[in-house]
């Protein structure tokens, strides 16, 4: 029963340590990888947790170049010095091998009809339960840390601030915006105006089809909405000499582009 539960363990941790993907494929993606998880063996588990949970290595998962939506990743590592690592590791391949050793050879070494040898399997048992509740143990820790992880990213990921942030991204990243920040780059008046009808045009000779259903795409009827709720650009307007409203945007002065 302590060996299941170690090998529950490390299956809650594998499965549920990392992962990544498009938030609404996320569910099947994390349900594909479980099912993966669930077939391996006590040592092939054992060997994939110092790979990747243990891992120095700080490289961040492979997302598409042109997302089409929110794309999230989740990581849970633990930072260790070489030592605590190679004592982890021995301490838990020790454990493994004495699972197998319990699972496929107890029966010849244990004589039933001997007092002596039941006592002796009795304190190998007892000694190897303190070894498995130690690793349990430590496991526990590991997967409440990883738990609180997720739990707080979830939170966040159900709040209105985090809605706000992705429509934000995903508009802040568009085309469209992109554009917009070319135009007024390459196109700018000494004071860093740049008329708004003029861009409209440059973009719709990139793509006649930019300004269909605006709202669905972006969440905003009107380009001068979508302008300033990227928080990217300032609006003005100036009188025309025919009387008229010119309406202007230009890059915030103070907009940091490395950011």
């Amino acid at each position: 029963m302590l060996f299941q539960q170690l090998e529950h363990n490390l299956k809650v941790l594998l499965a549920n340590g990392e992962f990544s993907g498009y938030a609404s494929e996320l569910q099947t993606i994390k349900e594909q990888r479980a099912a993966t998880i669930h077939k391996q063996t006590m040592g092939q588990l054992a060997g994939q947790l110092f790979e990747n949970t243990f891992s120095a290595s700080e490289e961040t998962a492979n997302e598409p170049n042109e997302l089409k939506e929110a794309w999230i990743s989740f990581r849970h590592k633990i930072k260790s010095d070489e030592n605590y690592y190679e004592e982890r590791k021995n301490a838990l391949a020790s454990i493994i091998a004495e699972r197998n050793d319990l699972i496929h050879h107890l029966w010849p070494k244990w004589d039933i009809n001997s007092f002596e040898s039941s006592t002796e399997i009795e304190q190998y048992l007892d000694q190897q339960r303190e070894k498995v509740l130690s690793e349990l143990e430590i496991q526990k820790s590991h997967i409440e840390v990883m738990q609180a992880l997720k739990t707080e990213m979830a939170n966040f990921l159900a709040s209105d601030e985090a809605t706000k942030f992705f429509e934000l991204e995903h508009l802040r990243q568009s085309q469209l915006v992109a554009w917009l920040f070319e135009f007024a780059k390459e196109k700018a008046r000494p004071d860093g105006w740049v008329a708004l009808t003029s861009a409209v045009n440059f973009i719709r000779q990139q793509d006649p089809e930019e300004f269909v259903d605006l709202e669905k795409r972006y969440g905003h009827k009107k380009l001068r909405a979508i302008i300033l709720a990227t928080e990217f650009f300032d609006i003005s307007e100036e009188s025309t000499d025919k009387g008229g409203i010119r309406v202007l945007y230009r890059i915030k002065p103070d907009l940091n582009f490395t950011d």
